[in-house]
């Protein structure tokens, strides 16, 4: 499979839409129902702005996975709603698939909370490993030798060494906060305090 995590997120979130409409209207055209199909498509939305009002919602395990689990989880939803077309009125099909939309939101955004790797499943939103610290990271990671970023870092080497060495290690190395506890002997609540202080220096100094 591609690698779906080197795709932005508007890219990530085109493609998937674009797959859904794509079983969306296979699913409807033998026998062809714009009724089912339109009631198919108005889901995506309905389940999207559901799940913004619940939690904030994050991939699950990578875009890969969670593109998986995001197509196999809306063909579940289109035949639940196909079945329901064919066996009641278009009323009860309407309520019964807007509720189990909003029902399956709710299972997808607060479940996972409860599990060990906190993902929460489907398109749309940040990815699960992204760090609280990622707009510096990805900042120093892309412009390394910036005249601008090596001046910050000397300036903060003069304010606080050992701030810059927790910078160092954390933005230039890419070493975990384990890694930086048991460099430094310093428990992870003072790590986390004094790379919060080196996030917020280093993007006022760099504007960013």
């Amino acid at each position: 499979m591609i690698d779906l995590d080197k795709l932005s997120y508007q890219a990530y979130g085109n493609l998937v839409i674009i797959v859904l409409l794509f079983f969306a209207i296979l699913l409807n055209i033998f026998p062809f129902s714009l009724t089912g199909l339109i009631l198919c498509i108005v889901q995506i939305p309905i389940y999207l702005i559901s799940r913004a009002l619940f939690s904030d919602p994050i991939h699950a395990r990578g875009l890969n996975t969670c593109f998986v689990l995001t197509i196999l989880f809306y063909i579940l939803l289109f035949i639940s709603i196909k079945g329901l077309l064919a066996l009641t009125n278009i009323v009860v099909a309407i309520v019964f698939s807007v509720l189990l939309t909003i029902l399956s939101c709710y299972a997808t955004s607060t479940l996972p909370n409860k599990m060990e790797n906190k993902g929460k499943l489907f398109f749309g939103y940040k990815k699960h490993n992204e760090s609280k610290y990622q707009k510096l990271i990805d900042y120093v990671k892309f412009n390394g030798i910036d005249i601008n970023l090596i001046e910050a870092e000397e300036n903060l080497k003069r304010l606080d060494s050992q701030m810059y060495l927790f910078y160092k290690r954390k933005f230039r190395e890419d070493k975990t906060f384990k890694e930086i506890t048991e460099e430094f002997e310093v428990d992870n609540p003072r790590v986390v305090e004094t790379l919060d202080k080196v996030y917020f220096y280093m993007i006022g100094a760099l504007k960013i």
